[in-house]
């Protein structure tokens, strides 16, 4: 298992899906984790220092799995297109979770979330830090990557993963840059 960094919840794509952004810094390659609106909202307000005042269902869980003791919490293998995320506990019971849960569940015990390498080399993407500021309004530095004239990262195949998964999500670069009859604006339909 390896830690990832959580950086956020972005709105993405034509049907402005809910996408946590979480990042294996070692590599700088992206995982997007799908959730659902409910999911998103809880995870942005408790990232934006949001603390209930009763204790809500998350907070109940992490607070009866710190009482008995965690291990590790994280996404641990995929099926059928779906993460599939488990918190073991220190006698090495794994509790099967949906990610989201189980991400909250992490950020709550303050411990790092992490993903099995497989899941990472499988579904985690490389994406160029001009890329990221524009479809994800993120940055990590760069660090001199994608700033080669030819392609965004100076890499093909990083170029072509990034560009597979926004044609997936229906965005095309037309959409981006304002092509044709778009004046940039969304019309507030939604």
């Amino acid at each position: 298992m390896i830690p990832v960094e959580f950086h956020g919840v972005r709105r993405t794509g034509p049907e402005d899906f809910y996408c946590v952004v979480l990042r294996w810094a070692e590599r700088n390659r992206l995982l997007p984790l799908w959730v659902a609106p409910a999911a998103a909202a809880e995870i942005e307000a408790r990232a934006a220092g949001y603390a209930p005042r009763r204790p809500g269902t998350v907070d109940l869980l992490a607070e009866a799995l710190s009482a008995i003791g965690v291990e590790k919490v994280g996404i641990t293998s995929a099926f059928e297109g779906v993460f599939v995320a488990e918190i073991t506990l220190s006698d090495g019971t794994e509790v099967d979770a949906r990610p989201s849960d189980a991400l909250m569940v992490a950020q709550l015990l303050g411990l790092p979330f992490a993903v099995s390498e497989d899941v990472l080399t499988q579904f985690s993407f490389f994406a160029a830090d001009s890329a990221l500021r524009e479809y994800l309004g993120l940055s990590f530095g760069g660090e001199g990557v994608g700033d080669a004239d030819d392609s965004a990262s100076g890499d093909a195949e990083a170029d072509a993963d990034f560009e597979r998964m926004m044609r997936e999500l229906g965005v095309s670069e037309e959409d981006l840059s304002g092509g044709e009859g778009s004046d940039g604006d969304d019309n507030g339909e939604g």
